[in-house]
């Protein structure tokens, strides 16, 4: 699972770096509409880094 979310983190990533490209932008909403949606998926990455974490402290 790690590795789909890092894969989907790029490819968002990436395709916020095109949209402002094409946008000439950082503000227009289709780049914020990928930032607000690579931010959820970056929480959940951090969130599932964490919850490794805490599981071998536990063992």
């Amino acid at each position: 699972m790690e590795s789909k979310l890092q894969q989907k983190i790029d490819s968002l990533r990436f395709e916020m770096i095109n949209q402002a490209a094409i946008n000439g932008s950082l503000t227009h909403e289709k780049v914020v509409s990928v930032s607000q949606l690579l931010d959820r998926y970056i929480v959940l990455y951090q969130k599932l880094i964490l919850k490794k974490a805490k599981l071998k402290l536990i063992s």
